[in-house]
């Protein structure tokens, strides 16, 4: 006995809710009473790249039974392709969004694109500003349309909206202030490559919780942002003001992808006290001289700090009694003056956390002239005595060629544990390059660290146990263009005087 059909309609369509759109549909064979119930289910997600013909009618008929029956959406999900010359569809999808007030909808994500950009104008549609007086709407989310002031020609207040996403819009500075000032509930927004904004503002947000923004490297947009409720900044291309002495208590993660700030001094004078995660990427502004650019990190409680850039910034965080851990990937793409100056203290200063530093070489470099005119400052750090900050990982990709110079200029200043990423070619050469005594290019910076190095063994990952095991050279497997083989070398060394 089919004891499932026989559940009422609302029973099944929470079971459909469930389910994605292809696979809702796809139980209209079960039996005849499950032939409309994917038609009343409470959330429809319908785009007409799963259509091979008739999606306008489709949609059409089935919110009209919506309408008719008086149901709930609580989620709809429509994404349509529209061209310029699409004149129907540009009917249609706005005789749509008008029924959407009166049908109780919670959760509404509107796509429009193109379905050959190359060839074709796609076709801006503005939003109706019925949309926003949807009383029940919570979650908009809104791609490739037009809010212009038609949008907000009336005093619009979404009383209930919590997060708003918009993608590839177009809408004026005025405009967007005017919306997010008429919502005051937002707790997520999300912005992304919407090229006409130039300035936001979103101190005004109270419970704005998650703030998202990125855009691209010829389009960049001025922020100001200090909603003492945030709990996550993620912004990728821009330029970021935050107000001196400003305290984020809430803030638990912050991501910078090519960002310029302000003001250093004004970041160095805040306070992050539940700041967990922290990631500055390509960031500009660090690469002015280590005194001007100096950041101070007042986040006691930091757990995970990530830096990316082609230059050695200065950093300093305040300390904090957790185990945290920090990863620099550096790319060493020309010869900047003391490189292995601004290294070593940036090292210094992470020295609480576990370090992890990648480093990428170009082609086109000399190592050897980069550290030979640091050959004074690796000397007087071995001369005084100095305690040498120890490096968990150190990764060397890129072109090895230099690795003699490499190796020598960084194991003066670290002593790293293991060392990964290196080209599975490359192996035997670099570990007889490290195990070398005696002989072949025996420098004063190698002499400098050589002394220091009880060890170096072979290590191959193996990826069914998720663990590394001591290895030979004669035992590696042989190499073979389409299969990854991960080897690393481990390091002990003496201990620091």
């Amino acid at each position: 006995m089919d004891r499932i059909s026989e559940l009422s309609d609302d029973v099944l369509q929470r079971i459909l809710y469930f389910l994605s759109q292809k696979d809702a549909v796809r139980t209209s064979v079960l039996s005849k009473s499950w032939r409309e119930i994917w038609c009343t289910r409470p959330n429809l997600d319908l785009s007409d790249t799963n259509f091979k013909e008739e999606f306008l009618s489709t949609v059409d008929k089935t919110l009209q039974r919506y309408c008719d029956q008086r149901m709930c959406l609580e989620k709809f999900r429509l994404s349509i392709s529209l061209d310029y010359s699409d004149l129907k569809s540009v009917w249609f999808l706005e005789k749509w969004i008008r029924t959407l007030p009166n049908m109780g909808v919670k959760e509404f994500r509107l796509s429009i694109y193109s379905k050959d950009s190359r060839r074709r104008r796609q076709r801006r549609v503005n939003l109706p500003f019925l949309v926003f007086e949807a009383e029940s709407l919570q979650d908009l989310n809104v791609e490739g349309f037009t809010l212009d002031r038609t949008t907000i020609e009336r005093n619009i207040l979404s009383k209930h909206l919590k997060k708003l996403s918009l993608e590839k819009v177009k809408i004026e500075d005025g405009v967007f202030q005017k919306i997010i000032s008429s919502c005051p509930l937002i707790e997520t927004l999300s912005l992304k490559s919407c090229k006409t904004l130039r300035n936001i503002k979103v101190n005004n947000l109270l419970r704005l919780k998650k703030f998202y923004f990125s855009s691209s490297p010829d389009e960049k947009c001025s922020i100001e942002i200090h909603p003492a409720s945030l709990e996550t900044i993620n912004i990728e291309y821009a330029d970021v003001s935050l107000p001196k002495g400003a305290e984020f208590r809430n803030l638990n993660s912050l991501f910078m992808e090519s960002v310029k700030l302000s003001s250093f001094d004004h970041f160095s004078s805040c306070k992050f006290p539940s700041l967990d995660n922290l990631v500055i990427s390509n960031c500009d502004g660090l690469d002015e001289s280590i005194e001007e650019s100096h950041v101070f990190i007042d986040a006691p409680n930091i757990n995970t700090f990530e830096y990316h850039g082609l230059l050695i910034p200065s950093f300093s965080f305040a300390t904090t009694s957790r185990q945290w851990s920090s990863t620099l990937s550096l790319f060493l793409v020309d010869a900047p003056s003391l490189w292995l100056l601004k290294l070593h203290k940036l090292l210094e200063s992470l020295t609480p956390s576990e370090i992890s530093l990648s480093i990428w070489q170009s082609l086109d470099i000399n190592a050897e002239d980069i550290f030979k005119e640091n050959h004074d400052l690796v000397q007087a750090i071995k001369g005084g005595n100095k305690p040498t900050v120890v490096v968990d990982k150190l990764k060397l990709q890129g072109y090895l060629s230099y690795f003699s110079a490499l190796s020598n200029g960084l194991f003066s200043i670290c002593r790293p544990r293991t060392i990964g990423e290196i080209n599975y070619t490359d192996t035997e050469s670099v570990l007889k390059n490290l195990m070398q005594r005696e002989g072949g290019n025996q420098d004063e910076l190698r002499q400098l660290w050589l002394p220091d190095l009880k060890e170096v063994s072979l290590e191959i990952y193996d990826k069914n146990r998720n663990e590394w095991d001591p290895t030979s050279l004669s035992d590696l497997p042989d190499y073979e263009v389409w299969k990854y083989i991960s080897t690393r070398f481990a390091l002990k060394w003496r201990e620091n005087l």
